[in-house]
């Protein structure tokens, strides 16, 4: 009953009420009467404004949220848009390829091969020398033809003077750039400045300091002979002899890492390839949605600065909590960097927690000749001088400590591979070493370099296992007209397909690709038939360091011993292709030669 029918129902009632009712306790009954029907037309009053104000603010929240919708759905409109147009890059150009999935690009097709190198070689014997395939929804365009390879990496280098950005690959300049990661002015500074560093001159200083590795290792080959009469893993005793001379010979400090396999640097360096290192959620959002890199990189690092922290905060925290092995090896180079400048400016030896550090014109010298005092950051990208900050050094120390490490101990395990697996082109290796050891009595420089069939031999090796194919591509800096593709835009990432470049039987012939041939090397090739370093300008600043190193350590073994497989008829390698492509062991028995 609301007031109005109150009010109503006292007027009826107010002259049956007068008669019951004394004058008196009728006037309290009207104003009872009166004051409850103030209260509920008050109470009605409220209702209804509440429910107004109600009625105002779902309005407004119902408008807000059409409006927050109109945004959403006209955002994912664009992106949808934006990447479906992405997918019709190659179409301009008249290209094929795999087809690729909405947002996921081509990535399925590499998680079901579990090789990418091995994936594009496919899609080359498929679609032709020529096409294109997709990261997410950034293309790809994948190039086989010698002849306009060898525009790209080599006449026409100034327009593809840099590699496409990884995935959380961190360019910024304030961190500083490594070689590998430089790009324009900021790369041609920096190899300038480190390109002395291979010189021949400094390659026959690091002679003797090879060889004294070299002597090492054998030390330990007798050693595994001794205790594995059935076999040994081979490939193990090389990254130990790698890193030894990496941080011998650029870094001027001498290790045990021969006879210290659990030295953190060692350990930390094997861990940055190992699968279990993969950042793969970070890594995926990178490539799913590249527009967001920096987000992604941004929330990389502070995950590892957390787990960082908690990994000395809490008790249990070294155990418990895997850090980055990339972020400490950066961290950790930092100790002798400060003690080799300190040293360098002084001119005297100082001791630091893993080796002498010894005054010399190696690498790591020859960087801080190279470096203002003080300076963190580089400023000089546009300049041709000749300056490197300490960031800059920091994170080339961490380039070569790692890729030189990895690249070269994986090429010295295919070469034992292929030695113990072809025994008439062993036998014929070793009587190549023994003739040249023979007439000269040293070795040297020059006689290594005499060393044709040995180069040949090393050469078809990595012709067949390539370590690191994934990695030889270029991004155009300018508007370019290219035979056979067209005009080309800035950003386009281009990469080869260094497998059927290897493979290719009208590069390599008239002898099959898939056998082992190293004489086919004493015919002159296409410049770009053989990409195992690289090519052009931005090849590997240390493939001559390199091939020094796996020359001596396949010297000294086949003087001494001669390599069989572990066990019969085994041919075949179990393959791991992450950043590289490496072997999971090399297992191999070694007998002494009979005639030594």
């Amino acid at each position: 009953m609301n007031s109005r029918d109150i009010q109503q129902y006292v007027k009826k009632n107010f002259k049956a009420n007068t008669i019951q009712c004394s004058a008196k306790y009728h006037w309290h009954l009207v104003l009872l009467f009166r004051e409850v029907c103030r209260m509920l037309e008050t109470v009605e009053d409220t209702v209804a404004k509440q429910a107004a104000q109600q009625a105002r603010r779902r309005l407004h929240h119902q408008q807000d949220n059409d409006k927050h919708c109109r945004v959403i759905l006209e955002n994912k409109s664009t992106c949808k848009i934006h990447i479906r147009r992405s997918y019709s890059f190659f179409k301009q150009f008249g290209i094929n390829g795999p087809p690729p999935m909405f947002i996921l690009g081509n990535f399925l097709d590499f998680v079901r091969t579990k090789r990418i190198s091995v994936c594009i070689q496919n899609w080359t014997a498929q679609y032709g020398n020529i096409y294109g395939y997709f990261e997410g929804h950034t293309p790809i365009l994948v190039v086989s033809d010698p002849d306009i390879l060898h525009e790209i990496f080599i006449k026409h280098f100034s327009k593809f003077h840099s590699r496409r950005q990884f995935p959380l690959e961190d360019r910024r300049m304030h961190k500083g750039v490594h070689l590998f990661s430089a790009t324009g002015n900021q790369w041609r500074r920096q190899r300038a400045i480190i390109n002395p560093s291979f010189s021949i001159l400094k390659m026959k200083r690091m002679l003797p300091i090879i060889d004294d590795s070299m002597a090492t290792l054998i030390m330990k080959i007798e050693g595994c002979i001794k205790t594995s009469s059935e076999g040994f893993d081979i490939y193990k005793l090389y990254k130990s002899l790698t890193m030894d001379l990496i941080w011998r010979c650029c870094f001027g400090m001498k290790t045990n890492m021969q006879n210290n396999p659990n030295d953190p640097y060692l350990k930390r360096s094997q861990e940055v390839f190992a699968r279990e290192n993969s950042a793969y959620l970070a890594t995926l959002l990178a490539i799913f949605v590249p527009e967001l890199q920096p987000t992604w990189l941004a929330c990389h690092c502070w995950l590892n600065y957390i787990k960082a922290n908690l990994r000395r905060l809490l008790p249990m925290g070294e155990r418990l909590i895997e850090d980055d092995p990339n972020e400490w090896l950066k961290d950790n180079v930092e100790c002798f960097i400060r003690q080799a400048y300190l040293s360098h400016n002084h001119n005297h030896n100082i001791n630091d927690c893993n080796g002498n550090i010894t005054k010399s014109t190696d690498l790591i010298h020859l960087m801080l000749d190279a470096t203002e005092k003080n300076s963190t950051v580089t400023d000089q990208d546009d300049s041709n001088e000749r300056v490197l900050s300490l960031n800059e050094v920091k994170q080339n120390i961490y380039l070569f400590m790692v890729a030189g490490y990895e690249t070269v101990s994986t090429a010295l395990a295919y070469v034992t591979h292929m030695l113990a697996t072809h025994v008439g082109e062993q036998k014929k290796m070793q009587n190549h070493i023994d003739s040249f050891l023979k007439v000269y009595g040293i070795l040297d420089h020059e006689i290594i370099n005499k060393m044709e069939y040995l180069d040949w031999f090393i050469r078809e090796t990595l012709r067949m296992y390539p370590i690191t194919p994934i990695i030889i591509n270029r991004e155009c800096a300018e508007q370019i007209d290219l035979p056979g593709i067209g005009r080309i835009s800035p950003g386009t990432k281009i990469t080869l397909d260094m497998y059927s470049l290897h493979y290719n039987n009208d590069l390599w012939g008239p002898v099959d690709t898939k056998q082992f041939y190293p004489e086919r090397f004493a015919t002159k090739r296409h410049p770009m038939a053989w990409v195992a370093f690289g090519a052009g300008p931005r090849n590997c600043i240390g493939m001559q360091f390199a091939l020094t190193e796996i020359k001596i350590a396949i010297i000294r073994l086949l003087q001494n011993y001669t390599v069989l497989p572990a066990i019969m008829n085994d041919n075949d390698l179990d393959l791991v292709e992450l950043v590289t492509i490496s072997p999971k062991q090399v297992r191999v028995r070694l007998e002494q030669r009979a005639d030594k």
